[in-house]
């Protein structure tokens, strides 16, 4: 029995990968004992598991890499001290691939020892230094076989005939014992991220993996409203619990590794394929139908709290673990906010005027955007609505090249319909390198005859059209409409097949890229990126993996290194600042140039060039052959003088994780708390709280803490207001095991990960 019960791709996030663990508490409580993880076929494990297997038992990991599409670290089976930024460790074996056994025939019933004699002189000949190893097979020669009697007859009869090596049908952990009881002290040590070859095919399902990643954060959400719900001494119902576990099931089971069906590409349209694709689809529109229906249901729980004023009351929810300020989009009845009225927003407990721009309307009311200042942890700030009878006059862009506010100017070159110059007025610096020959947001589509196998052939749209945007009170913006082969328009008559919206906020330093693109059905080889080549002296690429921040090129050596996946951010940083780019859709990137077909071992850090790798069907099989109908996503970018993982981090969970709001009609002046905290999380900048949930089980919540920047802290936790009490404090295991005595001072070492139950 192992400690994980999928093989995970990088799409899942930290939280999720919490989750996927929880099978391992009912296997303990069971009573058996499990020392080791394995993840096989997938070549890459997240960077957090160390610290998430810390005080579980488990202490071994077993790679069974598939070298298919990719290279494996190290030249030979290698055991060393994996260890997470923290340098929690676990004693990890790079394996043979997971069927070596099956490639020495040990399941036929037709013993041949040949292969098995030619393996062991292999190993000797690439000098392997144990006088052991551990080698996986399974009952017959394919994926996911039951198991087979056939193997006891081969080893019986190679250990009657053979004086060396001996054979021994083991469990997983026997030879990872032998390892730590005779060569720990020897072993290698490696802190770097394992980062995995094939999630490159999570391109080729765009539209669900996008869904997928907003998902996951909203489950996060739902969690901070619910552990609100908690501390305000409010009811959580068991089934509430189901349901979320329900979501999460279904959120593992889509970020689990495999796709489709063996000849998904080869035969995509048939019944196979299809029907293969539609059931893990299937799994991403369940989590995003369940979660739509747990806000309101969290947002429900949460309704006692947020009480009618004599005017109409927008609440803004942070239910995140640190105070923010940022735009929010939300819909309002046009009963409670007429769409034609010009309206005036204040923050009820300052008094001052919000910002607000109207986004597009609905029969029954509009989306507008509101821009609010800081919204208290783990709590909520009150907005007045005020109507005027003055008409919403018509917000148009004068111009439809340049926009410029306090912090940026913006140039569009209408040829290429894409930023061709980005001024940063702080730095003074010019953030576009005009030495690549793609502008910034420049969309670019690659295709190849032999799929993923150079040489590859790249385009740039045409027939570009740049046109007026508008100009509100939050942003102004452009709007670049572009033709490219693969792409048509998306009604009767149109010839657009992408749309870009630039918008520049006015108030603060952000700028946001907004596409849609109208995919045509193609199962021939293409791919699609965005460029975003950036300018910064003597820069690097840093970017937010699951679990750790990692720079360009300091990935374990054999690891990916073609492409990436960021969990939140990229960030170009050198010691004059860094420009942050955030995705909540697209989590593929390839640095410095485009990558496929490099199979660099050790990756070197390279221009701070950036190329959002959108879509592909560069697989040969399991993933999709094509995609279709029209998908959206969107970029947040800004820069700062701030160098700290700590600015990038937030910025970018700030951006992913929007606001919950609820706007309540004018009724009974109830209101008393024009703003409220349930919990006060006071440490330094450096600590990222990752989640806070309920326990369900008792009154606590649970929080998950990560360090930033390899800097010791210290976090104190205290009551918001008189009718909270904090009765224990206690470091808990992943699991939910207690690991200590209560504390009264979390505290975290450098890069340190913690989970931390709050009984109240």
């Amino acid at each position: 029995m192992t400690g994980m019960f999928a093989n995970m791709s990088e799409i899942a996030d930290e939280n999720s990968l919490f989750d996927f663990l929880q099978p391992l508490r009912e296997i303990k409580n069971s009573g058996i004992q499990v020392k080791t993880a394995m993840q096989n076929d997938v070549n890459g494990i997240a960077w957090c598991m160390p610290d998430y297997f810390k005080n579980t038992g488990v202490k071994y990991l077993i790679m069974g890499i598939n070298e298919t599409r990719s290279i494996r670290p190290f030249d030979i089976p290698t055991c060393f001290w994996w260890e997470a930024p923290s340098g929690e460790r676990l004693l990890a074996f790079r394996g043979e691939h997971y069927m070596t056994g099956n490639f020495y025939n040990i399941e036929k019933e037709d013993i041949d020892f040949t292969h098995m004699i030619w393996g062991i002189s292999e190993l000797g000949k690439k000098g392997y230094p144990f006088d052991r190893i551990g080698i996986q097979f399974s009952g017959y020669f394919t994926d996911n076989a039951p198991p087979s009697t056939a193997a006891c007859k081969f080893v019986e009869e190679w250990n009657s005939t053979h004086e060396f090596p001996k054979l021994k049908l083991a469990v997983a952990s026997e030879f990872m014992e032998y390892v730590e009881e005779n060569h720990a002290e020897e072993l290698p040590v490696y802190r770097n991220a394992w980062l995995d070859w094939w999630t490159d095919g999570f391109g080729s399902i765009s539209r669900e993996t996008a869904e997928i990643r907003k998902t996951q954060n909203a489950i996060q959400q739902d969690e901070g409203l619910l552990a609100m719900v908690t501390l305000l001494d409010g009811e959580l119902s068991p089934e509430i619990e189901k349901k979320i576990e329900h979501i999460k099931e279904n959120i593992i089971f889509f970020d689990e590794h495999t796709v489709g069906a063996a000849e998904s590409i080869q035969s995509p349209f048939s019944e196979n394929s299809v029907k293969q694709w539609l059931q893990k689809g299937a799994y991403a529109w369940e989590a995003v139908k369940k979660e739509t229906l747990m806000k309101e249901e969290a947002l429900a729980r949460l309704q006692p709290y947020l009480h009618k004023a004599n005017f109409p009351v927008i609440y803004i929810i942070n239910p995140l673990g640190w105070d923010r300020s940022g735009s929010v989009e939300l819909f309002i009845d046009s009963e409670v906010l007429p769409p034609e009225k010009k309206a005036s927003i204040t923050d009820v407990s300052t008094g001052k005027k919000v910002p607000v721009q109207l986004v597009k309307k609905r029969a029954e009311g509009a989306y507008w955007m509101l821009e609010v200042k800081d919204i208290p942890a783990l709590g909520y700030k009150a907005l007045k609505i005020s109507t005027t009878d003055e008409l919403l006059s018509p917000e148009i862009l004068p111009g439809t090249e340049i926009m410029e506010n306090g912090f940026y100017r913006i140039e569009v070159d209408k040829k290429t319909g894409a930023v061709k110059s980005l001024f940063d007025k702080e730095l003074r610096l010019e953030l576009v390198d005009r030495n690549n020959p793609y502008h910034l947001g420049q969309p670019i589509r690659e295709t190849s005859e032999k799929r993923d196998t150079p040489p590859f052939h790249r385009a740039v749209s045409d027939h570009i059209s740049v046109e007026k945007g508008v100009q509100g009170t939050i942003w102004e913006s452009i709007k670049i409409f572009s033709d490219m082969p693969g792409f048509s328009g998306a009604g009767e008559g149109a010839t657009k097949g992408l749309e870009l919206e630039i918008r520049l906020y006015r108030n603060t330093r952000k700028i946001e890229f907004k596409y849609s693109a109208h995919k045509e059905i193609i199962t021939d080889p293409e791919a699609l990126y965005i460029a975003f080549p950036f300018s910064l002296p003597e820069a690097k690429i840093v970017f937010e993996t699951t679990g750790g921040i990692l720079t360009q090129g300091q990935q374990l050596p054999g690891s990916s290194s073609d492409w990436n996946v960021a969990q939140n951010f990229v960030s170009v940083r050198s010691s004059k600042g860094q420009v942050v780019v955030v995705s909540n859709e697209v989590p593929l990137w390839q640095f410095s140039d485009f990558n496929m077909g490099k199979f660099e071992r050790y990756p070197k850090q390279g221009l701070p060039w950036l190329y959002s790798w959108v879509m592909n069907n560069y697989w040969f099989t399991n993933f999709r052959a094509y995609q279709e109908g029209t998908f959206s996503w969107s970029y947040q970018l800004t820069s700062t003088n701030d160098t700290t993982n700590a600015f990038a981090a937030k910025f970018a969970w700030g951006e992913r994780n929007p606001f919950a709001t609820r706007t309540l009609p004018a009724g009974e002046n109830k209101l008393c708390n024009a703003s409220l905290r349930t919990l006060k999380i006071d440490g330094p900048e450096n600590v990222l709280v990752i989640n806070i949930r309920p326990s369900f089980h008792k009154k606590s919540i649970i929080l998950h803490l990560r360090e930033l920047e390899g800097l010791p802290a210290d976090i104190k936790l205290s009551p918001a207001d008189q009718t909270l009490t904090i009765k224990k404090v206690t470091e808990i295991n992943s699991l939910g095991e207690r690991t200590g005595q209560p504390i009264s001072t979390i505290r975290l070492k450098p890069y340190e990960v913690k989970f931390i139950e709050v009984e109240i």
